[in-house]
C-alpha cells in the first residue's frame, strides 16, 4: 500500500482532527455495578496521510469501569493537537511521533496524577501510537518495541483479565464466578479491584 501526504504544502504529517463519542458499555449484564451506568470513549485520530485515497485514522478508548472522558479531550487535549500542527510529526516529517504529541497535549497542565486527566490523555496516546504505526506500515507491537529500543518482538504477548468489581449484594459469589470464568476462557492470570 503506498502512502501520500495529503497536505498541499508537502510538508510534514498533521492530525487533521479528532474525532470522539461517548459509548454506552457495561460489563455486567444486571448494570448495577457500584457506579451506575459506565460508558468509554472512543476517539478517531485523522491524519493527513492518505492510504487508497482515505485518510489514516488512529483508534483509541478509554478504560471500562470508568466514566469517560470526552469533556476533557473536546476542550483541552485535542484542540492542543490539532494547533500543534506539524510540531507533532516524526524527525523526518513522515510520521507522527507520539512522544511529541504527548507534550503538546501536556502543555500547560499542573504537574501530577490527576486520574481523569490520564484516562483522557492515555485515549489519545492510544489513537496517536495506531495512527503512527499505520503510517509506518508496521504493526503497533513491533512499532512499540522499535520507538522504545525494546529488541526484539515477543511470539506471544501476557495479558490478564481486570474485573472484580465490587457489588451491593452477592459480592463474593460473583466475585468467585467471575474469576472462575477468566480461568475456564484461557486467561491464566486476573486482577481484581
Amino acid at each position: 500500500m503506498r502512502y501520500e501526504v495529503r497536505s498541499e504544502r508537502g510538508g510534514a504529517v498533521r492530525i487533521l482532527g479528532v474525532r470522539e463519542r461517548r459509548v454506552p458499555i457495561s460489563r455486567y449484564a444486571t448494570g448495577d455495578a457500584t457506579g451506575g451506568d459506565l460508558d468509554t470513549t472512543a476517539v478517531a485520530v485523522v491524519t493527513d496521510v492518505l492510504r487508497d485515497g482515505e485518510p489514516v485514522v488512529g483508534f483509541g478508548f478509554s478504560s471500562i469501569g470508568r466514566f469517560g472522558q470526552g469533556g476533557l479531550i473536546r476542550e483541552r487535549f485535542a484542540p492542543r493537537l490539532v494547533a500543534a500542527a506539524d510540531a507533532v510529526a516524526s524527525a523526518s516529517g513522515g510520521g507522527i511521533d507520539p512522544f511529541r504529541a504527548w507534550d503538546h497535549m501536556m502543555r500547560g497542565e499542573k504537574p501530577g496524577g490527576h486520574g481523569e486527566r490520564c484516562v483522557a490523555v492515555g485515549t489519545l496516546d492510544m489513537a496517536l501510537w495506531d495512527a503512527a504505526a499505520k503510517i509506518a506500515d508496521r504493526p503497533l507491537h513491533a512499532f512499540l518495541a522499535a520507538a522504545t529500543g525494546a529488541s526484539g518482538s515477543a511470539a506471544r504477548v501476557p495479558v490478564y483479565a481486570g474485573g472484580g468489581y465490587y457489588f451491593a449484594d452477592g459480592d463474593i459469589g460473583r466475585l468467585t464466578d467471575e474469576v472462575r470464568g477468566f480461568l475456564d476462557g484461557a486467561t491464566p492470570m486476573s486482577r481484581s479491584r
